[in-house]
């Protein structure tokens, strides 16, 4: 056999189906994540292009993650003490499948993929009205710091932690 004919076999087999790398997953499906937080779209959300603007997104995904947070973590974010954690964000992406638009009633869904002993990474799907498929799918990671020297802290407060885990998921579904 020719090194020709060699490199034909070797390139079609390789593009059969068994062999092509899986699709990655996209977490669009609602069953994805286990906590929602409706949100109302505004007017000012819409960008000259009828839709809404892709910055708006991230202000959506941030809403729910400290939504959650205040409401079942005890993250408090007037405390003046700076005896609590504080998180920074290290990371953020979003992927964005369908538009969305002025009036649609949103559903954001949250998850947690990962829990480090400092960091988290969330996961936030972006659902317009009831469909079982995100029109936007993001996240981004916290890493939780001392509020006066911004350093990672040694462990996450229990009761932080004990809301957090009841969001984890396993990152491939």
């Amino acid at each position: 056999m020719t090194s020709q004919a060699r490199l034909t076999q070797v390139t079609r087999h390789m593009g059969t189906k068994s062999t092509l790398p899986k699709k990655p997953p996209t977490f669009r499906n609602r069953g994805c994540y286990k906590h929602f937080l409706p949100i109302q779209s505004r007017w000012s959300d819409n960008d000259q292009y009828g839709h809404i603007n892709n910055s708006i997104y991230y202000f959506y995904i941030d809403t729910v993650v400290n939504e959650y947070l205040i409401r079942h973590c005890q993250l408090n974010p007037q405390d003046t003490t700076k005896t609590r954690p504080i998180g920074l964000v290290i990371a953020s992406s979003a992927n964005f499948y369908a538009p969305a638009s002025y009036p649609s009633l949103l559903t954001a869904g949250l998850s947690i993929t990962k829990m480090g002993r400092s960091s988290v990474t969330y996961r936030v799907g972006i659902f317009e009205g009831d469909n079982q498929e995100a029109s936007v799918v993001g996240g981004f990671t916290h890493v939780f710091v001392d509020p006066i020297h911004r350093r990672p802290v040694e462990a996450l407060p229990e009761n932080m932690k004990s809301g957090m885990q009841k969001l984890l998921v396993a990152d491939e579904q």
